[in-house]
């Protein structure tokens, strides 16, 4: 029904990957952008893998819903703060998290941040989650152009995040996937360096059900991210769900 391909690298700037992402086995995948210096960063982002995959282990696929995957990512929202109320010098930090599941053909999908779910069928390529950045908030309300959001001094802050406050507002949601869909998520590393034109164009140039192909797609997303500066570290999972018989293509 899928296969997926994932990895978490350092930008070329930052020495320090705080990022996370969980296995690739699914059918439950995690994405995570750690905030709040480096040891922060890289404690939130694998607090938040860690807890949201153990909420969500033992789960049967039938019972894999955007509900429950809202749950994990309060789950984890809980498990950060304890950890900074046990250390101190963690205190500030938190993390971008988006969580998918595979169920059938119905993806669900929870999160918080400007990590990215997006799809891409039939060569459209479509952005699923909203960012939750202060940018974003500015051109909902008019009050900045597309080209100005990404020019702006505070276009990297975000306005939720995992482990900043104990009341948690998650964006959730479900999509029937159609035979032959790419399934992209990916932390700002990519998208802050990479169009979603050059995205699109990246993913057309993939055409084979296999996992040396899928992961030979994700490399190119990488080096374009590197070609283009890496300012901050690179995580990515691609998944390719080819559907079941007689589903929609």
């Amino acid at each position: 029904m899928f296969i997926a391909y994932g990895d978490s690298r350092v930008g070329l700037i930052r020495k320090v990957n705080e990022d996370s992402i969980s296995d690739c086995s699914g059918p439950v995948f995690i994405l995570a952008d750690g905030m709040g210096g480096y040891v922060g960063g890289q404690v939130a982002s694998r607090l938040a893998v860690e807890s949201g995959t153990g909420f969500l282990k033992n789960v049967p696929l039938e019972k894999i819903s955007e509900g429950l995957l809202k749950e994990s990512i309060l789950h984890a929202n809980q498990v950060v703060l304890t950890e900074k109320m046990k250390k101190p010098e963690l205190d500030g930090m938190g993390t971008t998290m988006i969580t998918v599941g595979i169920n059938d053909n119905v993806l669900s999908w929870a999160h918080v941040g400007d990590s990215r779910l997006y799809i891409y069928h039939k060569e459209i390529l479509q952005q699923v989650t909203t960012d939750h950045s202060f940018v974003m908030e500015l051109l909902r309300k008019g009050k900045i152009t597309e080209d100005e959001m990404h020019e702006h001094p505070r276009k990297n802050e975000i306005t939720r995040a995992v482990g900043i406050k104990k009341a948690l507002e998650v964006d959730t949601g479900t999509i029937r996937l159609k035979n032959n869909t790419l399934i992209l998520l990916c932390t700002d590393g990519l998208t802050g360096m990479v169009d979603d034109t050059h995205i699109a164009k990246i993913l057309s140039e993939y055409r084979n059900f296999t996992k040396e192909d899928l992961m030979n797609c994700g490399e190119h997303l990488f080096n374009a991210a590197y070609n283009a500066g890496a300012a901050d570290n690179v995580s990515l999972i691609l998944i390719d769900y080819w559907g079941r018989k007689g589903g929609e293509g």
